[in-house]
């Protein structure tokens, strides 16, 4: 017998549909918690989300660190193992008793995002809240990620108009703080990094996502971290180039930078921790070279 059901479905949406509890409990359905099963896989994280939103009840959304995990937003590894889902529920309503359910009670702030086909708070108020699980580095590298160059997921506005309206919540301070330090247009995290401890040494903080545009009509790039006035150039390279073609355009952007006059100081995964040769490097550059 066909039935029509979602991939995530309660035992009574099941039942109502014409199925018996023993074809339920067949290989074609799989229990993701107590009353909910899915023919897909159970420890998927959207599968799992679904469950928690069933359980939870209507006008839940998904919050704090799953949806930023589903948005790709870049956090601490503590919070990575952290695998339960995490839900919004309306002002009022207490939570459903779950092991693999993280719920709090919270009002939408901002205009809530479709994550697939479920629903969760607007990514500047999932950061919000998880700001009082992670220290002001990692908040500021979070707020980074959300901020990106490429795929922004919530502009400086949305997340200081997040912070307005929880004026006075455990964790705005801290989160104000963050946000001072934070900048639009990085592209990882170790950049964010990187400039952090550019600024903790004392030197200026400088220019992120700088545009360079060699030539008069030419290819425009952008240089990671830029001291402009000194013409000083200060990049992360991860050490991971997607193909061929990735490597040679770095090479010709390098070549062009250095014709034009520009110093690029260039740190990896041997400068960490504290990114300190980085630093003294950055230190002679700016104390050597004199505005152009």
């Amino acid at each position: 017998m066909q039935v029509d059901l979602p991939d995530v479905f309660t035992a009574a949406q099941a039942l109502a549909a014409g199925l018996s509890r023993n074809q339920l409990r067949g290989n074609r359905y799989r229990p993701v918690c107590r009353g909910v099963y899915t023919t897909g896989n159970p420890s998927d994280l959207m599968v799992r989300a679904k469950a928690a939103l069933l359980v939870a009840g209507p006008e839940t959304l998904l919050g704090g660190v799953t949806v930023l995990c589903m948005c790709g937003v870049w956090l601490p590894q503590k919070l990575l193992d952290d695998t339960r889902i995490h839900v919004v529920l309306p002002v009022g309503r207490r939570g459903p008793e779950m092991a693999f359910i993280k719920a709090v009670r919270s009002p939408v702030s901002l205009q809530p995002i479709w994550l697939g086909d479920v629903l969760g708070v607007h990514p500047a108020q999932a950061w919000l809240q998880v700001a009082t699980q992670l220290s002001e580095i990692d908040l500021t590298v979070a707020a980074d990620s959300l901020m990106r160059r490429k795929s922004t997921l919530a502009t400086r506005g949305e997340i200081e108009t997040e912070l307005a309206r929880r004026w006075g919540t455990r964790g705005v301070a801290l989160a104000r703080r963050a946000l001072e330090k934070a900048r639009a247009g990085v592209e990882s995290p170790m950049e964010t990094r990187l400039r952090l401890a550019l600024v903790a040494a004392g030197l200026d903080c400088p220019v992120v996502d700088f545009p360079f545009q060699p030539l008069p009509r030419g290819k425009e790039y952008r240089l990671d971290m830029a001291y402009p006035a000194q013409r000083l150039a200060v990049e992360y390279d991860g050490g991971v180039h997607a193909d061929a073609v990735r490597m040679r355009d770095d090479r010709t952007r390098r070549r062009l930078l250095e014709d034009a006059g520009w110093r690029i100081i260039t740190a990896t995964a041997a400068d960490l921790p504290g990114f300190e040769s980085v630093i003294a490097s950055v230190r002679r550059a700016l104390s050597s070279s004199r505005p152009k």
